[in-house]
């Protein structure tokens, strides 16, 4: 069968089945064990193909046993640092920030998304501005907290899983509002603060670092109180995805980096609070 064959049968299979059977179904496929004659070419290829420094991770591709276990893989020690007030949560894409408007909608490069839809429900804070950061296949894919947070409350939103790369996004007006995610409240030095962690496409697994994770995929919500550190992990996604980060002060109005810009994990973003322009 030929490249054109194949790719057109993907493209077939993935549009039949819908977005979230057919992550699941890539998804369950990547988490298996798979020999390793043919693992380890495909990872090399991955490697090769989005350019990643894989001397910088504390991963040995002779030994995984599946493809998640490399997506899922951990920096070595100091290879990232979390210096200054505010450092970015994720190795990423920022793809836009700004206000969030009459504190009631987020308009995002034309799509416009009430705060209560994206909530599930009414927001238990006035967020002001928000911040919104993409994980490519090539990121590291674990979120880390970008200051010192309390988190008291969890919510599981349930939803589909649509790609969230930028021209995606730029054509369905609606992606963060449908997709799945993981809404984070908490309390901060700063202020009040929302981190969402959002699924996408083969993107079916959200795991946090603390909590508990729903057996079913209904929605939930869980009232918690832990402290997490600046630097410490929040999360994982198993195959990539979004950040979004909301304040209820303009602190993410005016980012040091400009929209577009690729920012690596840790990054000092505190010209941020020197910005303020509310």
């Amino acid at each position: 069968m030929g490249i054109f064959e194949r790719i057109l049968r993907f493209w077939i299979i993935k549009h039949i089945l819908g977005p979230k059977s057919f992550s699941a179904i890539i998804g369950f496929i990547s988490g298996r064990d798979v020999p390793k004659w043919l693992l380890r070419p495909f990872i090399r290829f991955y490697i090769w193909k989005y350019n990643i420094r894989i001397d910088e991770f504390d991963v040995d591709i002779d030994t995984v046993s599946s493809f998640t276990e490399f997506f899922i893989r951990k920096f070595k020690p100091g290879r990232r640092q979390f210096k200054g007030d505010f450092v970015s949560p994720a190795e990423s894409i920022v793809t836009d920030y700004g206000y969030i408007e009459n504190k009631k909608q987020l308009e995002v490069k034309g799509m416009v998304c009430k705060m209560n839809d994206f909530f599930y429900e009414s927001p238990p804070y006035d967020f002001k501005s928000f911040a919104i950061f993409y994980l490519s296949p090539a990121d590291y894919h674990r979120v880390h907290a970008p200051f010192d947070i309390t988190i008291n409350k969890i919510v599981y939103i349930p939803g589909d899983l649509y790609s969230v790369k930028p021209k995606t996004v730029e054509k369905k007006d609606t992606l963060y509002c449908d997709n799945r995610r993981v809404v984070l409240y908490g309390n901060s030095k700063y202020g009040k603060v929302g981190i969402i962690l959002v699924g996408a496409l083969i993107v079916g697994k959200i795991v946090l670092s603390f909590g508990t994770r729903p057996k079913s995929k209904k929605y939930k919500t869980e009232e918690v109180n832990i402290k997490i550190s600046k630097g410490e992990e929040i999360g994982r996604f198993e195959l990539g995805s979004t950040v979004i980060m909301l304040m209820e002060d303009g602190y993410l109005v005016n980012m040091p980096v400009k929209k577009g810009t690729h920012i690596l994990l840790g990054t000092d973003l505190s010209e941020s609070f020197q910005n303020l322009s509310i």
